[in-house]
């Protein structure tokens, strides 16, 4: 089996790179990023069945390269900006993000790839004053997020995305909207910059600015078997949508008491005073955009277990994902 993996110099892609290496029944992995491999990606940089194609994939080329290792069997698409950018950079974002899966989806349909897994985002439902954690999000709900930009994208391409697949394609799409991954990978190797490391590793208290405030996280360990289980045809159909979330989840005054942590209950207009006059004065290095206030006030929790009943079990709760001491990668890093 060819796999062509994209934004492997990222969290989620490098990893699904790294692991997927491990499997005798992979022929070759063809691996994308606009930026050059880490130190942290040891397989990328050295094994012999791993094709690093350094390139953004909103400009054209690229599929040249990916094809001259062969046609995939699997494209798995993990390439995203995540970070919202601060004045010109929107442009260069949509580029790299919107257009980009773009011409992802139209390389899958033209080349009759027989198998797409789109990882797409649960903050697309939209943070709402209306949201509550006595409902959990499923894959039937609408996407309602219309400010933050994270979400707004991420609803622009799944659209893009059904339209392109839904009604007649041979391909099988497989969507996953994976709550807040996080592991010993996430949180001792890679350190990016975020809400979890911020309130972990930095502030001395958890400012939580709603009664409903609340957080969903799931193991990368899970996000891995989740795409190792869907690989190897764990559903029939052609078009599906799964949530990927374990069904515990905190309030932010929970996850403080968790992380040893005091919380402190901040009105949401000073949260948000706050957030915008960070990120206008850091020009947006510091990740706290204006519309993220929502998202961090107003709960997202949704219901992760359609993918069960295809046969897939989760090997941790949030609770042991936020820990972050066990799983594949806990042997690896330093703490």
């Amino acid at each position: 089996m060819k796999i062509f993996i994209t934004g492997t110099s990222g969290y989620i892609g490098g990893m699904l790179a790294d692991r997927f290496d491990e499997n005798p029944e992979v022929e070759k992995i063809i691996a994308l990023d606009m930026k050059a491999p880490s130190n942290l990606a040891i397989r990328l940089l050295s094994s012999n069945r791993i094709a690093f194609v350094q390139h953004n994939l909103g400009d054209p080329g690229w599929e040249e390269k990916v094809l001259a290792e062969g046609r995939p069997d699997l494209v798995i698409h993990c390439a995203y900006v995540i970070r919202e950018g601060y004045g010109k950079k929107r442009a260069w974002q949509i580029k790299s993000n919107v257009t980009a899966a773009e011409r992802v989806f139209d390389f899958v349909s033209k080349n009759k790839i027989p198998r797409l897994i789109h990882f797409s985002t649960v903050a697309s439902y939209g943070a709402l004053p209306e949201n509550s954690t006595n409902y959990k999000f499923k894959e039937s709900d609408s996407f309602r997020e219309e400010k933050y930009l994270y979400g707004v994208d991420k609803k622009i391409i799944e659209e893009k995305l059904k339209a392109a697949f839904y009604a007649f394609s041979a391909t099988q799409v497989l969507v996953f909207r994976p709550c807040a991954i996080t592991g010993p990978r996430g949180q001792f190797a890679f350190k990016r910059f975020g809400l979890l490391r911020a309130m972990k590793f930095g502030l001395p208290v958890v400012p939580v600015t709603g009664p409903d405030s609340a957080r969903q996280f799931v193991h990368e360990d899970d996000i891995w078997d989740a795409v190792r289980f869907m690989a190897g045809g764990g559903a029939s159909s052609k078009y599906e949508i799964f949530n990927i979330a374990p069904a515990d989840f905190f309030l932010l005054k929970d996850m403080a008491k968790e992380i040893g942590k005091l919380s402190i209950r901040v009105p949401m207009r000073l949260g948000k005073l706050c957030f915008g006059a960070l990120w206008h004065l850091s020009r947006g290095r510091i990740p706290t955009v204006p519309a993220g206030i929502n998202s961090y006030t107003y709960p997202i929790i949704v219901d992760g277990s359609k993918i069960t009943n295809y046969g897939f079990k989760y090997q941790y709760t949030g609770r042991e994902a936020l820990k972050a001491d066990r799983g594949y990668y806990s042997r690896f890093v330093d703490k």
